[in-house]
C-alpha cells in the first residue's frame, strides 16, 4: 500500500483513488495529488504516480508478549495468573534467602584490580608521629571518637582511611599514651583485637608473628572472618610500638581475592617510621 503524507497534519492518507485531494484527518490540500502530477506527467498512469509520488509504512509487528499477557488477564485466565505468580513470589523469596544476602555483600565488595599490581602508588607521610606508607587510593583523615576509657588515657590520636571502593579498605590509627600508660607490644595487640572485633563478626581464624619495622617491634596478626553471615573477609592487623607512641595498619579485603593479599603486602613492606 502506498500513501500521501499531509504537510500540514503529516497523516498519511492512503493512497486508494486518483481523486484523493485532501486530507481525511485535518481536510487540508495535499500536495502532490494526481491531478498536479498528471500537469508534469500527461501520459502517467495511475500506478506510476502512486510508485512515484507514494510513501510505505512499515506495518508494526503485534507484540506477542502483549497479546499474551492480554489474553492471560481474561476473566477466565484470572485463578491461573494469580497461581502462577504467587509461585513465583515463593520461589524469589526462597532464593532471596539462601543467596541474596551472599549476591548482595558480593556487589558491595569487589574484588581489588590486577592494576594495583602495576601501576605507580601514591606515597604519604601523615602523623604528628610521623609514618611513611606508600597506597594504590588516596587516605584521607578519618578521626573517629574514642572511647571514654581510651580516651583519658590518650595524649594524642589520628586516623587515616581510604574512601569506600577499590575492593580494599586500609586504615591507619596513630596514637600517644601519657607518661603513666602501659604501652608495650602485647597491650597493643589485644586493644587492637578487641576494637576490630564486632558483633557481626563470626567464624574468626586468625594467626599472629612478630615482624620487624624501621627497627622497632611489631605483631603482624592474619586471618579471616564471616561478616555478617553473607562473605568472607580476610585481615591483616599489624601493629608497632615505641615508647608512648603506637601504630595501628589495619587492612581488610575479600576472602577469595587472589590479588588483594600481594597489594596488601606491598603496602606492609613501605611503611617507615621515623
Amino acid at each position: 500500500m502506498k500513501y500521501l503524507q499531509c504537510d500540514t497534519c503529516s497523516h498519511t492518507n492512503a493512497l486508494k483513488s486518483e481523486y484523493l485531494t485532501f486530507c481525511d484527518n485535518c481536510g487540508k490540500k495535499l500536495p502532490n495529488t494526481f491531478a498536479d502530477w498528471r500537469k508534469a506527467h500527461p501520459l502517467g498512469s495511475f500506478s506510476e504516480y502512486q510508485q512515484s509520488v507514494g510513501i510505505s509504512i512499515k506495518e508494526k509487528k503485534p507484540n506477542k508478549t502483549a497479546i499474551w499477557l492480554k489474553k492471560q488477564l481474561q476473566p477466565a485466565n484470572k485463578g491461573k495468573v494469580i497461581v502462577f505468580f504467587s509461585l513465583v513470589l515463593v520461589l524469589l523469596a526462597t532464593a532471596g534467602t539462601l543467596f541474596g544476602k551472599r549476591a548482595v555483600f558480593t556487589l558491595l565488595y569487589a574484588k581489588v584490580p590486577k592494576s594495583y599490581l602495576y601501576s605507580s602508588w601514591q606515597t604519604a607521610t601523615i602523623g604528628r608521629q610521623a609514618l611513611e606508607i606508600s597506597t594504590p587510593v588516596k587516605l584521607w583523615i578519618h578521626d573517629q571518637a574514642l572511647a571514654p576509657e581510651i580516651a583519658k588515657v590518650t595524649e594524642y590520636a589520628k586516623s587515616y582511611r581510604n574512601e569506600e571502593g577499590g575492593g580494599i579498605q586500609i586504615t591507619v590509627n596513630m596514637y600517644s599514651y601519657w607518661e603513666n600508660v602501659a604501652n608495650n607490644l602485647e597491650n597493643a595487640e589485644d586493644d587492637t583485637r578487641r576494637t576490630t572485633q564486632q558483633d557481626d563478626l563470626s567464624d574468626i581464624h586468625s594467626k599472629s608473628i612478630p615482624v620487624l619495622i624501621s627497627g622497632m617491634s611489631g605483631k603482624l596478626e592474619e586471618g579471616n572472618y564471616l561478616y555478617k553471615g553473607g562473605i568472607r573477609l580476610a585481615f591483616q592487623n599489624l601493629v608497632v610500638v615505641k615508647g608512648k607512641s603506637r601504630w595501628e595498619i589495619l587492612i581488610r579485603y575479600r576472602d577469595d581475592d587472589a590479588v588483594a593479599p600481594q597489594v596488601a603486602q606491598r603496602v606492609l613492606k613501605s611503611l617507615k617510621i621515623k
